[in-house]
């Protein structure tokens, strides 16, 4: 007799896969490597990753700020690639599939207050971003000189978060299509950037610039690069699962990320860090102009802000089908649009005062790295180690008491001791707000010590506890 489960999986409509959390089937999975490479290459060159490799010029030079960017990119795009296989396996949302390690209701802060005040974070970003660069066109064309809190900088970013809202209505297949035509213009871009670098100046001209404001001790300026670095790859976990889920294949998935968020990704922050240099501006909204003349530099800017509505379209896209959470009955019948306004509307109050966290950039992505680091030492350790890659997708959907992921009452206590874990590692090391660092820090990161405490300590828990009081499904 089919359960309750499995009923709802036999009627499950292609929209319903799309919009919310059920797993989506093969046949209805809209992104090939061409589509899936197009859309993380549009992710890659919107103006954080400028800003990323602009705000580098504060610790290091050109050769030592490449080579940290390598190193903290390999790493936090190599855990994310990792770590959400099992979406692009099974179709599933990014936080159902994280149900299994954190139980059915231990998963809904990391989606409600985790996840979405990250979003926030990242959509209020990218709408400043869009607001800074619009207002710098006009002061271009106008003869204005206004700053970047400015009033048209919000009504800027509002505009750019409502066409981010006409993308997200369509879902995925708008976003496919949004990329096709945004990611190959960021790829033209960065070519005409690089023209007007090396037109007036050589590689060795950018080498010998010394960087602006760093501590002092080389490898510590290295370490702080590394981590934020580790961070902002990091920091596409979650928006990374719920897109792999559309990709067709897991390889496909798994190449088109490496393609997207860590070579082209590299490339789009070492222009940052190099324009940042020539001009002593971590903020690449303030040196397009510059930096290619006003024809140029107008254009630049207007198609870059096109591609940050790309960007807070995914963000937006990705936070909204994981609220659409079967057991949260109000969330899971509101309307797409509604629910899509909703978020971006909360994301418009970071626009009432855009330098706030526009101007605390990298630290905005060490916070990211705190709560992600370990969330993904654990998801991994769970997925690889302890179920072998196999999920009981019947199991992951089921609210009755007893099932094999509802754990103690639907919370997994040893995942959250686990992450309480990794966090207090990561504050021993490193403090967000003040950019404190423990003796440690420089010769291990954060993010890495956070993400290996939380995995280790899953795994045992699981193994001398979870396991032998039969929670988890976990075989053995």
């Amino acid at each position: 007799m089919a359960t309750e489960v499995q009923e709802e999986f036999a009627a499950v409509s292609e929209k319903d896969a799309l919009f919310g959390t059920i797993p989506v089937n093969r046949g209805d999975r809209v992104w090939g490597f061409f589509d899936f490479s197009w859309v993380m290459i549009g992710l890659a060159i919107a103006t954080w990753a400028f800003l990323i490799g602009g705000d580098v010029v504060y610790f290091l030079g050109l050769r030592a700020g490449i080579a940290a960017m390598v190193v903290g990119n390999a790493i936090g795009v190599g855990v994310v690639v990792v770590s959400v296989l099992g979406d692009t396996k099974y179709g599933l949302e990014h936080f159902s599939m994280v149900r299994a390690v954190f139980g059915r209701h231990g998963i809904k802060p990391l989606i409600y207050i985790v996840n979405f005040l990250v979003c926030i974070g990242w959509s209020g970003i990218l709408a400043v971003m869009f607001g800074r660069a619009s207002v710098n066109i006009v002061n271009q064309l106008a003869g204005t000189s206004y700053d970047g809190d400015h009033f048209l900088v919000a009504l800027f970013g509002l505009a750019a978060l409502f066409s981010a809202w006409l993308v997200v209505v369509k879902g995925p297949v708008a976003l496919k299509w949004f990329n096709r035509i945004a990611a190959p213009g960021l790829s033209v871009v960065i070519v005409v950037m690089l023209f007007f670098l090396f037109r007036d100046n050589s590689w060795s001209d950018f080498t010998a610039i010394e960087p602006l404001e760093p501590f002092g001790d080389p490898l510590l300026d290295f370490v702080m690069v590394v981590e934020f670095s580790i961070a902002g790859g990091l920091s596409w976990w979650p928006a990374q699962g719920n897109l792999s889920r559309l990709a067709t294949t897991q390889r496909s998935a798994m190449w088109a990320t490496v393609v997207g968020l860590f070579v082209v990704t590299l490339i789009a922050q070492t222009v940052g860090l190099m324009a940042a240099l020539r001009y002593e501006d971590s903020d690449p909204t303030n040196w397009m102009i510059p930096l290619t003349g006003a024809g140029f530099g107008i254009l630049i800017l207007i198609w870059i802000g096109f591609a940050n509505i790309t960007t807070m379209s995914v963000q937006a896209y990705q936070v909204c089908v994981a609220m659409r959470q079967e057991s949260v009955k109000w969330l899971s019948g509101m309307s797409w649009p509604l629910l899509v306004a909703i978020f971006l509307g909360l994301s418009a109050l970071l626009l009432i005062r855009p330098s706030a966290i526009y101007d605390n950039f990298f630290q905005f992505l060490y916070w990211i790295s705190l709560v992600y680091a370990p969330i993904i030492g654990i998801v991994i350790v769970d997925y690889f180690f302890l179920r072998g890659q196999k999920l009981d997708l019947w199991a992951i959907f089921s609210h009755r008491p007893g099932s094999p992921y509802d754990y103690w009452r639907g919370w997994n206590i040893a995942a959250y001791i686990a992450l309480a874990a990794g966090v207090g590692v990561y504050l021993l090391l490193l403090n967000p707000v003040s950019l404190w660092y423990s003796a440690p820090f420089p010769y291990m990161t954060a993010s890495v010590p956070s993400l290996l405490t939380g995995a280790i300590v899953y795994l045992v828990l699981t193994q001398v506890w979870v396991k032998r009081v039969g929670k988890g499904g976990y075989a053995g």
